[in-house]
């Protein structure tokens, strides 16, 4: 029997319609997971609050000078490894390609930034990150290339958990989350205000997040 051939598309050739067609899916306004995500209590360390003081100074003199590859290498970058995503269990990988079967389709492409299981090469991803200079670019959106990887996330990880993203552009930062066939975006965080410290917060509860996903997910294998 002739298998059926599937169609190939990369992440940035998806818009939120078709994406909403696709797959069945609906925004929702609010998500308990997000919303737990977003309005954290931690606290930062002096040396935290100094770096991002500084991060705060150089985005809000800087930003509009630097191209998509300065934004990711000066600020983006800094704010990722401040957090330090690399653990025993997971790790932060940049550009690196990842693709899954999902429904008629097969979904492709590299992703700017993904936490996953993986010591070499992603596997089971729980977040990703997206980076955009500009609001509109042609054939590229931000906001459906970022819930193009979470949907091919939710199938790697056989939907047994939310999947969580972030888009990029320029200072202003919206967080993601989908779950099941709903998905929901937060406000937007300015990085050239006191929202960095928001941000940074943010962040770090996402490594707290993941860190409690990925045990329920081995304690559902055992």
């Amino acid at each position: 029997m002739e298998k059926e051939k599937k169609i190939k598309k990369n992440f940035t050739a998806w818009d939120m319609e078709e994406l909403e067609e696709a797959f069945d899916l609906t925004e929702l306004n609010s998500n308990k997971h997000l919303h737990n995500l977003l309005n954290t209590e931690i606290e930062l360390s002096d040396f935290e609050n100094q770096n991002l003081k500084y991060y705060l100074k150089m985005s809000t003199n800087k930003m509009k000078q630097w191209n998509e590859t300065e934004l990711i290498t000066k600020f983006i970058g800094p704010m990722i490894s401040l957090v330090n995503f690399d653990t025993p269990d997971f790790n932060y990988f940049a550009e690196r390609y990842i693709s899954a079967i999902v429904g008629d389709y097969e979904m492709l492409g590299r992703a700017d930034g993904m936490i996953a299981t993986g010591k070499w090469k992603p596997k089971i991803p729980f977040f990703f990150i997206s980076e955009y200079k500009k609001e509109v670019e042609p054939r590229r959106n931000p906001m459906a290339q970022n819930l193009a990887e979470m949907i091919v996330a939710q199938k790697l990880n056989n939907n047994k958990c939310p999947v969580y993203g972030a888009y990029v552009v320029g200072k202003q930062w919206h967080f993601m989350i989908l779950e099941d066939k709903t998905y929901t975006i937060s406000r937007a965080f300015d990085a050239t205000r006191n929202d960095i410290f928001d941000i940074f917060k943010i962040l770090k509860n996402l490594k707290i997040t993941i860190t409690e996903i990925f045990k329920k997910m081995n304690a559902q294998k055992n």
